[in-house]
């Protein structure tokens, strides 16, 4: 069975909506152990929680949800009523394309728990890195970091080595430009030599130099030219991956990213590694 902490990763839903879904019994875990009352689920309960969530994301509420779920649709059912929710927000511009990303992570999700896909895992060590991080502020864009950043590396002002590494810490991954992005959970690191210093850049704030420590093992995917709603899809794919192999997972995602926001800002021209710090089987 799956820790609560777990189960929010591979379902990409936090342990406070899970919480919440089980109060009101819209979600409730396989087991609650009556001691601890600790909160356990199983891998079979995954496409259940991503039906739910694929109709919270299409608008419905939590009740319309409850009477949907227990009359236990068809996946087909189910993606009929996406669809249809889907050619609605196709008109509301920029604000619903998030929304519209997020429908098609679960729609892809329900397919990936019918038919779970090979996946091209490559295990590695990663190395220490000397770093300038960049922790990201609510009002970051891409284009906005990418621009100043741009400019101080060709003003000489960042001793720029060429690797570029997103890091996102906690249990879900979550964009750029999200809504619901925490103070502290992305994190934006460039490699620099080693006599950089801290640097302090107009719109983005004080950049601190530091060093990255390495990682004993973690699980690596490579991929290019991606929607945003698959790269959600491929690591989640990874991280329910890791745990089927007997891993653990430690709340932290990185994207080394080959090619990147400072190369371009056309997302399809971007080509990532997925890395997923892991801890070997007890």
């Amino acid at each position: 069975m799956l820790k609560i902490g777990e189960f929010a990763q591979l379902s990409q839903v936090t342990i406070k909506t899970l919480h919440h879904y089980s109060d009101i019994g819209l979600f409730e875990p396989a087991h609650v152990d009556p001691w601890t009352n600790y909160r356990y689920y199983t891998i079979e309960q995954l496409p259940r929680i991503h039906r739910i969530m694929a109709l919270k994301e299409a608008g419905l509420s939590l009740d319309q949800i409850g009477l949907l779920v227990h009359e236990d649709l068809s996946t087909e059912e189910f993606r009929g009523m996406l669809k249809l929710k889907q050619k609605e927000i196709e008109s509301q511009l920029e604000l619903s394309q998030r929304t519209l990303s997020l429908i098609d992570y679960r729609l892809r999700m329900l397919d990936a728990e019918e038919n779970f896909p090979e996946l091209d895992v490559l295990l590695k060590e990663l190395e220490p890195l000397f770093v300038l991080s960049l922790v990201v502020k609510e009002h970051h864009t891409m284009k906005r970091v990418a621009g100043r950043l741009h400019s101080a590396i060709r003003d000489g002002l960042v001793k720029y080595s060429g690797v570029q590494l997103d890091v996102f810490y906690g249990d879900t991954v979550i964009p750029l430009e999200s809504p619901d992005l925490q103070e502290g959970q992305h994190e934006i690191l460039l490699g620099v030599d080693s006599s950089q210093e801290d640097l302090l850049i107009p719109e983005l704030g004080l950049l601190r130099t530091r060093m990255e420590p390495g990682v004993g093992v973690a699980a690596t995917l490579t991929f290019a030219d991606k929607e945003r709603a698959e790269v959600w899809e491929s690591v989640t794919l990874l991280q329910r991956w890791a745990v089927a192999h007997g891993y653990g997972l430690r709340g932290q995602t990185r994207y080394w990213m080959h090619r990147g926001p400072l190369d371009t800002l056309n997302r399809h021209e971007f080509v990532a590694e997925v890395q997923l710090p892991i801890d070997s089987p007890e």
